[in-house]
């Protein structure tokens, strides 16, 4: 064996060593079920990869396809490595069809844009959006362009920059089981926060007040495009839900640096996603049996859209309904001026409710009297 020859036959054995990695990496990259790639194809990759031309610092075709033989026997990663027969790709429907092997997808396109299109809702910059969408294509590989329309997003105009670093904070104190200080904010008329003024203060006394709130965080939760936590603020008895969006300044330290201790920890087995799908709108009150009449059998849709559990009775001819969901009155309240305007919905019980509907009526026909302008 003259020199030359030993040295490109060491190349090739010391790069056999690398290959399934590199093979790996192909196949994540450039296929996913119903597209798979050739030996030929894996090998142009390979070359594409490292800008070589010359045949001799790849892997032979027989090292590769030993490699994928190994890759599909392993489950490397977890991943499945598999191949596609001509008569398999038939079957298939799929963007660019093409028989060879290639890697089960990491995220699903459904998977990719369920949580592509939920980074749209979230107030974060525009960077940081592509940044998050850019993670979610990696771990998606070739799948991952079926996202490419996210290229357009634009972040909304105002934002808390603090954002991320929020979240951060508040999902380490709630694993170390710490309370947190923070200052709620509004946003202004330029669109800038602005600190919350409240007009009570913790023990209900009465007064503006402006400051910060020191809360025991439960869990935070996503609903209806926003990000909420729930928590239990210090010197209150009920829950408190914030808009973590709203959120700056957040410190687990009291005086000496010490960190803030718990007033009142969550209860045994406390659910925070329970808690929400009970509330169509973010409202920390107790839920209340309510009972709604339904005279349209399309609103129905509205009422399981909103609401989790809710128990219904058909009227004999099937098109009126009487419903019944446990939920806060105040969070129906506001479910029911949005679907109440054509009298397809009316609240049955409690008396409460109506009331308070009655008079957001009174109000709406007083502002809205065509002599009032």
């Amino acid at each position: 064996m003259n020199a030359q020859h030993a040295g490109e036959t060491s190349k090739r054995k010391t790069y056999a060593g690398n290959a399934a990695l590199e093979i790996f990496e192909v196949l994540w990259r450039h296929s996913y079920f119903g597209h798979g790639l050739s030996v030929r194809q894996i090998l142009d990759h390979l070359a594409a990869m490292h800008h070589v031309n010359d045949p001799d610092e790849l892997p032979t075709p027989k090292t590769v396809r030993n490699q994928l033989h190994k890759l599909a026997s392993t489950e490397f990663l977890g991943r499945r490595v598999g191949y596609l027969t001509e008569a398999d790709v038939a079957a298939v429907e799929c963007k660019d069809p093409q028989p060879g092997w290639y890697l089960d997808a990491f995220l699903s396109p459904a998977e990719m844009r369920l949580l592509a299109d939920s980074l749209t809702l979230s107030r974060i910059s525009l960077d940081t959006l592509d940044e998050l969408v850019g993670k979610i294509r990696e771990l998606a590989g070739a799948a991952g362009e079926s996202i490419d329309y996210l290229n357009h997003v634009a972040a909304y105009t105002h934002i808390n920059s603090e954002f991320l670093s929020t979240i951060d904070q508040l999902n380490q104190a709630i694993e170390d089981g710490h309370a947190v200080t923070f200052q709620y904010c509004d946003y202004g008329p330029d669109g800038t926060m602005v600190p919350h003024t409240s007009h009570t203060h913790a023990d209900g006394q009465s007064g503006t007040h402006t400051g910060l709130y020191t809360v025991d965080p439960y869990q935070m939760v996503y609903k209806n495009g926003r990000y909420y936590l729930i928590c239990h603020r210090h010197g209150e008895d009920k829950l408190r839900i914030f808009v973590v969006n709203r959120i700056a300044g957040v410190t687990t330290k009291g005086a000496n640096e010490a960190p803030l201790r718990m007033e009142r920890p969550a209860s045994e087995g406390f659910d925070a996603v329970d808690f929400m799908r009970h509330r169509p709108y973010p409202v920390a009150d107790e839920p209340v049996r309510i009972r709604i009449a339904i005279r349209d059998r399309p609103m129905l849709n509205n009422v399981f859209e909103w609401f989790d559990d809710p128990q219904i009775k058909h009227s004999p001819d099937g098109e009126q309904f009487e419903v019944i969901v446990n939920a806060p009155e105040k969070a129906v309240f506001w479910w029911a001026l949005q679907y109440s305007w054509d009298g397809r919905v009316a609240i049955i019980e409690p008396d409460s409710l109506r009331n308070r509907l009655y008079d957001a009526g009174r109000r709406m026909a007083a502002a809205y009297h065509p002599d009032v302008h």
